[in-house]
């Protein structure tokens, strides 16, 4: 049975010049292709559990929280469990869907990118400088289009109970149904007729192939997808997570959480949902050597964006954590920061097993591990944002994607 702790993963400018707010709905023009937002109605259903988890509903609750799950002695997974349940619902989720200026191949092949804890979609697509951070950028620069959204009770998506409603074997489940509606051309149609009305949207195809993408507790639930749908799938992405003894190590304490609804900034979440604070952020998403892996401006951008996140999510992860996969018959590249904190216990070189990562996955096409140097859990807000995505894109044209 898995501790507590590894139940979580996880260009210098003027910060007054920084806009982060976004609209609803609306469809923009980039440098290198096409956006429009989205709120995609998605119905989905899936196992749950009442759970023997603490209240949070104050700052000193959320840090009693965070000890309580980081204790040796604290029973988990399973033993936690009071009650087995099913959550079925209709839920808004919050999405943005960029296709390239240019018609090649690739442009029919779309990416299904599912951020991790503490951010939302904005992870993947930084407004901080978009041309050297943003993954969306570079998927429409490189010809792909991309869907990233707002995992439920994040951004703009719903924020239901964080308790019983909002687990993870239900996010893995509405990233099936999005991933559904795009290969049967529901998406399409659905992004054709959302406001306002683009012609970059008009009469797109269904995509060819299907490749996923995930980021920390992002990667959880993509390897999870992976494992149990392969037939959904082309190829997949892992960052920020490799399944090792240092997975989680640093444990929640470390996040500085406070409850969301009178933090600094405050959300409007309900109990349940927590939120790092600033010293949380760096801790878990900030690595590498400071005068050359990010900037302050990284930091707090950073820390601008940052999500709460909610107690149900962790305490039902053990139920998709390490699922394996022996259908899938897809390329799977592994991506880690060299300096991964929480992941990797602060260094990621030589923590991986190829052929262990086989086993989870044996009849992969082909299974590849790449280090981005001197980076940290959070690979989009790093200087080396561009050489990072770049792996990624040889590795996708390598195996036909």
């Amino acid at each position: 049975m898995l501790a507590p702790a590894f139940l979580l993963l996880f260009q210098t400018i003027s910060a007054s010049s920084i806009h982060y707010s976004r609209g609803n709905h609306g469809s923009s023009k980039r440098t290198n292709g096409f956006c429009k937002q989205l709120d995609i109605p998605v119905t989905a259903t899936s196992e749950s559990a009442i759970y023997d988890v603490p209240r949070v509903d104050n700052d000193i609750e959320a840090a009693a929280w965070a000890i309580y799950s980081d204790t040796w002695s604290t029973p988990d997974g399973v033993e936690r469990i009071i009650k087995n349940t099913t959550t079925s619902g209709t839920f808004n989720i919050h999405a943005q869907l960029c296709v390239p200026k240019t018609s090649g191949e690739k442009k029919d092949i779309l990416q299904i990118a599912t951020h991790g804890a503490h951010y939302d979609g904005r992870y993947w697509d930084p407004e901080l400088d978009r041309e050297k951070q943003s993954y969306v950028e570079a998927s429409i620069r490189a010809g792909y289009s991309i869907l990233t959204y707002d995992r439920l009770g994040t951004g703009q998506s719903d924020h239901p109970d964080a308790y019983d409603v909002v687990q993870a074997p239900l996010e893995l489940e509405i990233l099936r149904q999005l991933t559904l509606m795009a290969r049967d051309g529901s998406l399409s149609s659905f992004a054709e007729k959302a406001k306002p009305s683009d012609e970059a949207f008009q009469k797109l195809p269904k995509p060819s192939k299907v490749v996923h993408v995930g980021h920390s507790f992002g990667s959880f639930i993509t390897s999870a997808f992976i494992a149990k749908y392969s037939n959904l799938t082309d190829g997949a992405i892992i960052t920020g997570f490799l399944l090792g003894p240092y997975l989680g190590k640093p444990g929640m304490a470390s996040w500085a959480a406070e409850y969301a609804a009178t933090g600094n900034p405050p959300f409007e979440r309900p109990s349940g949902y927590m939120v790092c604070q600033e010293v949380g952020i760096q801790n878990l998403f900030f690595a590498g050597d400071p005068k050359t892996a990010f900037t302050p401006a990284m930091l707090k951008y950073g820390n601008d964006i940052k999500q709460p996140v909610p107690v149900g999510e962790f305490a039902s992860a053990f139920h998709i954590l390490g699922l394996p996969g022996p259908n899938l018959k897809a390329p799977v590249q592994y991506v880690a920061a060299e300096f991964d904190f929480y992941i990797c216990g602060g260094d990621c070189k030589g923590l991986y097993d190829v052929e262990d990562l086989k086993k989870t996955y044996p009849n992969a096409t082909t299974i590849e591990v790449a280090i981005q140097p001197n980076t940290g859990h959070a690979f989009t807000l790093h200087n080396n944002a561009t050489a990072g995505f770049q792996l990624t894109f040889d590795f996708l044209g390598r195996n036909g994607l």
